[in-house]
């Protein structure tokens, strides 16, 4: 009777060996008939040597990466550090909030896009609500700023506790906004300066270097913890000031190497005037037409004889304020004109139902970046002497929405 029972221990053991999904299984059947105790099997869920010293090389190689922090990370923030995560070569670290910090904090990042989806799981990437717990003692490596231009004035706040001697700041932003931002890092914002996009006063103290980006991307943030990326994504960097003072070789050299790895189409223009009125060439035109007729997408706008007829009016009178811009300066860079008036209308003829980010927050109410994406400029071509009709009537009806509905 003994030997029986033996037997069907043995079998039922033989039989459970072969259809237990997992070792825990095993592990508590097998206790079940031979009274293994429960020191065995701590001993058994242990993590071998060879487990504990993978996870401290995944640790080690994480913490030797160099740090990008991500302020402002929504649709485009998001977009382009999916596009350095996915190299592997860096940290990546998000600052968010609201739900957004919630949902990508536990369920990870979705970037859904025509060049291929990226997914970045929570353990894989940093989330945070507090930017002075993104740094080290030393600074981050290289901090994107990816705000709203209406959110100005806290980018400082944000930035400063993640700045070292070596940090890059990068900024991802709209309009004439570079020089404010130098002055607020460097402690000296509201004094006299002599132009809104870049002055003498390059010389940094607060870090490495800051550089403005210029991005032509369709991105879209569609839900918490999910962006949506539809067309182009082409990136332009300028340097707005360095501790080189004038010297742009090491900076420009900086930024190739940031995005060599990556997918995104990256250039460098020497002269940040020129760089921010170029990318003005799309916004002013189509951002604010989108705004003007009560937000409507870049499709209507291209496809509507005499909406597309106001676009290259208005685009040609940015393009003419530029150009007198450059030449105010002395500036030895070639002059904006067909390359850039073909380009524009080109991309917005190819990009479909786009709904640009001032015509969002329109929609949604929001405040809207009226004063550095749109005054400025007019500002600036009246300074001149410089006839934009059509960009004047096009900012004094955004202006009009924007105290109508209080978007500031």
């Amino acid at each position: 009777m003994k030997l029986k029972k033996k037997m069907f221990k043995s079998s039922l053991l033989q039989l459970m060996l072969l259809s237990c999904a997992s070792s825990s299984a095993f592990v508590s059947f097998h206790r079940q008939l031979t009274g293994i105790s429960a020191i065995t099997e701590r001993r058994q869920s242990t993590p071998s040597l060879r487990q504990t010293s993978n996870r401290e090389s995944e640790l080690n190689e994480k913490q030797t990466k160099p740090i990008i922090a991500i302020i402002g990370s929504g649709a485009v923030g998001c977009y382009y550090g999916a596009r350095l995560y996915e190299t592997h070569q860096y940290d990546i670290r998000f600052l968010m909030r609201g739900d957004h910090y919630k949902v990508s904090k536990t369920q990870g990042l979705n970037v859904t896009s025509v060049n291929g989806d990226v997914y970045m799981s929570p353990s894989d990437i940093g989330i945070y609500d507090n930017a002075e717990d993104m740094t080290t003692t030393e600074g981050v490596d290289w901090v994107i700023v990816a705000l709203k231009s209406t959110s100005l004035e806290a980018a400082p706040s944000l930035i400063k506790p993640l700045l070292g001697k070596h940090t890059r700041v990068l900024a991802i932003m709209n309009g004439m906004m570079d020089q404010d931002l130098v002055d607020m890092l460097e402690g000296r914002y509201g004094e006299a300066v002599v132009n809104e996009i870049s002055s003498s006063r390059t010389t940094l103290t607060c870090c490495a270097a800051v550089y403005a980006g210029m991005a032509l991307v369709c991105s879209n943030k569609i839900a918490p913890g999910c962006v949506n990326h539809s067309y182009a994504g082409k990136l332009t960097g300028a340097l707005s000031a360095s501790q080189q003072d004038k010297n742009q070789d090491q900076e420009r050299q900086a930024f190739f190497g940031l995005w060599s790895a990556t997918s995104i189409e990256h250039v460098w223009e020497e002269n940040l005037t020129r760089g921010r009125w170029s990318k003005m060439c799309w916004n002013l035109p189509f951002n604010g037409i989108s705004v003007a007729m009560g937000g409507i997408t870049v499709d209507k706008i291209v496809t509507d004889p005499g909406l597309r007829r106001l676009a290259y009016q208005v685009m040609d009178e940015t393009i003419s304020a530029g150009n007198a811009d450059l030449e105010s300066r002395g500036a030895d860079c070639p002059r904006l004109g067909q390359v850039e008036r073909d380009a524009m209308m080109h991309l917005s003829d190819t990009m479909g139902a786009y709904r640009p980010s001032t015509m969002l927050d329109f929609l949604a109410r929001r405040p809207m970046e009226v004063n550095y994406l749109f005054r400025k400029a007019l500002d600036r071509a009246k300074e001149l002497n410089v006839a934009v009709p059509h960009l004047e009537t096009l900012v004094t009806q955004i202006e009009a929405f924007q105290r109508i509905y209080n978007l500031y």
